[in-house]
């Protein structure tokens, strides 16, 4: 502390010695752009934010530190602003002063307010430059000094090392050089504006911090001005670093506003959709952007998907800024749902580059392989089973809503050999694929590990061969579609006899060498019944398990049930939330017609893009309380798509087929929903436009296509069972439909021949009595207590609300036309909500509790 002491006096005594001198290294000030999708609130220090790009990466907090990263290089950590007011020396470190974070895609900026001073620091990442930029805003009623300090490191993600580094001011740039003996590595840091004010030892990095100073004199020269502060870094030769820098410094602005251009044109050219619920809008388009910042061009490797980001500190990885295959094949199924297909085959040619000689594909590969023998040093490449099966339903899945056989083509000697792999792991000869031979599945350590066959890998496996046989069609290959279809329909008889638990009514997590199934309730098995692989009745019960406190909680799924031995609220396996384990849930109860227990699930989800780490969502969080533990990633892929996935295919209820022309719009909107615009909803190069209207008593939706021809489109709106349709209209006339009824949804279904003409759909209905979802208002830090909604069945004029509450508890649930009702026990009608009170129990505890609900005969009126 001592040492400390004596060095930050000396650096003050150099900033005060330094003589006055005219502003130089300024640009002229530009205006920032309005964002609809900007996020602001009081800055939290500690909290995460990142700024990145394909090249580059800002990974710090809401203090304002932060560590800089050129992929694969971490170039230096602990940036920090502090101040020096007139002619004091005692600093005012930023991270005391900042007061405010505004986030858009484009722009982070911190402000920092003193009693004399406001600035705010804009940090800017470009796509496509191994670079960032910040931008002091500075307003100023005295002189003042700005002290940049930082931890210089160059060091390659882990595992690699290298050594020999060091930093040094150089003048004439007025900047610090980062480099290494060498002369592969290297970094540059620094302002026009700046001097140096430290001074390291030519052969190796020091303990302290690198500073430089950017001194204001006066500060009306600095009024409608920019101060830049620029990084460049990565592998080469120090000339193509220089570069980077000069150019970044020569034109802010043009890099600014590429970057805004970039993430508008994003989500120009994607599903863009409008809701009444603003917070859901925002979320899906933040996830747009989420992740697209995990798109990395490693200059070694080439351009995939990471499956997270975080600030390493003092170790040697940003969060999970690796390359995961089962990350990118989970997240390709959002990416391909809201339409973008290109990045989709991008991430998946890039996987396939990795593929074993045998077929199986990489579970993880470091961005650091160009310094490491990766492969064959290291046991971590291919440890997972799950992936290669995987990829083959993602595969699948690209050639669904793209049409892109010729990508199938080019990679279907690859896709062979992944299948041929996945056959030869059921040793067993049951069907599927065995964990013991394939490696690790849902969980990677712990006591339910040491089984023959998971459910979800299991699932995953059924998927996949459903998926071969279709994909052999396409190719032409009637022979392998003949046995992948046959190897389906094993694998999904074996799916539902060795999984289903009568006596428990759940699909059970696993089962043993002898047979004997592992009785834990898991979300795993949501996997297989968002691919709908269960029987209907099966898929229902167990998703209600699921429903019910032991699983959920206000801010996700557990991973595992409260009640279960193993569990642990904070253990990554045994216990904590996973928002894309509740991504699965979600989506299946959709699938199943669970809308009110499905909107719940979502919403829980949306909420994670403004709770820590702005318009990202966190990996992982506790299974008892609504936090994340300290080492949980604030930007996590799988997680976003917990956002995106149960949107787009469970609300929206959007499902297409660029192969058999034909798209499907099931929509599962809150009763109370009066109006949803959908634009740019791409199946292979056809696009499609929706926009829905509901009244009391209507329901009309306007559908637009573009190079639509030769398409069927399928419309199949859901409605609360008992309602009573009494027309449906087609461009005027009057058409009749199937239907279907699961549960207590009601669902007509509308098929329509697509020309490329607008084509307008009337449903004329007499309602029934709606129930609203429920939303808990949940803060962080809070514990699970929101009302759980486990069912609603109708029987006649008889409906039963399942739910579950905390004891002692009163809820409101909301709904529609409750002048319909004619008795109910278990509840209170006030106006359009029903009062639910839970009888007293013991305290935290979760009681179940029924509603039911006598609906007067409409048909004697």
């Amino acid at each position: 502390m001592k040492k400390h002491r004596i060095i930050l006096a000396v650096a003050i005594m150099a900033v005060l010695w330094s003589p006055l001198r005219a502003q130089e290294g300024l640009i002229p000030a530009f205006n920032l752009k309005p964002n609809m999708l900007t996020l602001e609130r009081l800055a939290r220090p500690g909290t995460p934010f990142d700024k990145a790009g394909r090249k580059f990466a800002i990974l710090g907090d809401e203090s304002g530190s932060f560590e800089a990263w050129a992929y694969p290089l971490k170039l230096f950590r602990n940036f920090q602003f502090s101040f020096l007011v007139g002619t004091s020396t005692r600093p005012v470190m930023g991270k005391h002063i900042v007061r405010h974070i505004n986030v858009t895609p484009e722009a982070t900026t911190l402000t920092y307010t003193y009693q004399s001073f406001t600035i705010k620091a804009i940090y800017i990442t470009p796509i496509q430059t191994a670079g960032a930029i910040i931008l002091l805003d500075v307003r100023s009623t005295v002189p003042m000094t700005i002290i940049c300090g930082f931890l210089p490191v160059m060091q390659p993600m882990w595992p690699a090392g290298i050594g020999g580094q060091f930093a040094y001011w150089n003048n004439k740039q007025k900047a610090y050089i980062i480099s290494e003996s060498g002369g592969k590595n290297h970094a540059i840091v620094g302002s026009p504006a700046a001097s140096g004010i430290s001074y390291t030892p030519a052969h190796m990095l020091s303990d302290n911090p690198s500073e430089f100073k950017i001194e204001i004199a006066d500060p009306k020269k600095v009024d409608g001005k920019y101060i830049p502060i620029i990084l460049a870094g990565g592998p080469g030769k120090r000339e193509q670093i220089t570069k980077i820098y000069e150019t970044l410094l020569s034109s802010p602005e043009k890099y600014y506003r590429d970057t805004a251009d970039h993430y508008q044109n994003l989500l120009k050219n994607t599903l863009h959709v409008r809701t009444p619920n603003q917070k859901l809008n925002q979320a899906f388009d933040w996830a747009k952007i989420s992740f697209d910042n995990l798109m990395v061009e490693n200059p070694n490797l080439g351009l995939g998907m990471v499956a997270g980001l975080g600030a390493s500190g003092t170790s040697g990885r940003p969060g999970f800024g690796w390359f995961f295959g089962g990350d990118a094949y989970i997240n390709s199924l959002s990416l391909l749902s809201y339409g973008a297909h290109s990045t989709v085959r991008d991430l998946l040619a890039f996987t396939q580059k990795w593929q074993r000689k045998d077929g199986k594909m990489a579970h993880e590969l470091s961005q650091a392989e160009g310094y490491v023998d990766w492969w064959n040093d290291y046991h971590y490449g291919y440890i997972h089973g799950d992936t290669t099966p995987y990829y083959i339903a993602a595969m699948y899945e690209y050639l669904r809503l793209s049409g892109d056989t010729q990508f199938i083509q080019e990679s279907w000697t690859s896709l062979k050999k992944a299948f041929s792999w996945c056959v030869s792991t059921d040793v067993n000869k049951d069907g599927l694929m065995d964990n013991k031979k394939a490696g690790l599945g849902a969980l990677e350590y712990g006591a339910l590990t040491g089984i023959e066959s998971d459910i979800y890998m299991s699932a995953v496996w059924v998927r996949a061969a459903y998926a071969m046989s279709q994909m052999a069609e396409a190719a032409g290959s009637k022979s392998l579609a003949s046995q992948a279809e046959a190897i389906f329909q094993k694998a999904q008889k074996a799916f539902n006899e060795k999984f289903w638990d009568e006596e428990s009514g759940f699909y059970a997590y696993a089962f043993n060498s002898n047979g004997q199934r592992v009785k834990e309730i898991s979300p795993w098995n949501a996997v297989g019944l968002m691919w709908e692989l269960g029987t209907p009745e099966r898929s229902q019960r167990s998703l209600e398990k699921l429903c019910s406190s032991e699983l959920s909680t206000d801010w996700g799924i557990r991973s595992i049930s409260i009640k279960s031995k193993y569990f642990q609220p904070l253990n990554y396996n045994y216990g904590a939330v996973w928002p894309f384990l509740t991504n699965w849930v979600t989506t299946a109860l959709y699938k199943h017609h669970l809308p009110l227990q499905g909107y719940c699930a979502l919403m829980s989800t949306v909420m994670h893009t403004f709770d820590n780490s702005l318009g990202n969502l966190t990996e992982v969080f506790s299974g008892t309380h609504y936090i994340w533990p300290q080492e949980a990633v604030p930007h996590q892929g799988f997680s976003t798509s917990g956002v995106v996935l149960p949107f787009v295919k469970g609300l929206l209820g959007l499902e297409g087929d660029a192969q058999k022309k034909s798209i499907f719009f099931a929509p599962h909107f809150p009763a109370d929903w009066s109006n949803v615009t959908i634009q740019n909803c791409m199946v292979g190069s056809t696009g499609f436009s929706f926009n829905y209207q509901r009244t009391k008593d209507k329901i009309s939706v306007r559908i637009t296509p573009e190079n639509a021809e030769g398409f069927r489109l399928v419309f199949a709106p859901a409605l609360t069972l008992g309602s009573k349709v009494n027309a449906i209209k087609v461009n005027g006339s009057t058409v009749d439909c199937e239907s279907m009824t699961s549960g207590s949804i009601f669902q007509p279904q509308i098929s329509v021949d697509i020309q490329d003409n607008p084509v307008l759909i009337e449903i004329a209905f007499s309602p029934t009595l709606e129930i609203l979802p429920f939303i808990t208002d949940t803060r962080v830090g809070d514990r699970n207590n929101g009302l759980k909604i486990i069912s609603v069945h109708r029987d006649g004029l008889d409906v039963t609300v399942n739910v579950e509450g905390l004891s002692g508890h009163r809820y409101r649930l909301g709904a529609l036309n409750t002048d319909l009702i004619k008795s109910i026990k278990g509840a209170e009608i006030r106006g359009s909500r029903l009062i639910i009170n839970i009888p007293d129990g013991d305290q935290e505890e979760f009681l179940p509790h029924a509603v039911q609900i006598h609906l007067q005969n409409t048909d004697e009126k």
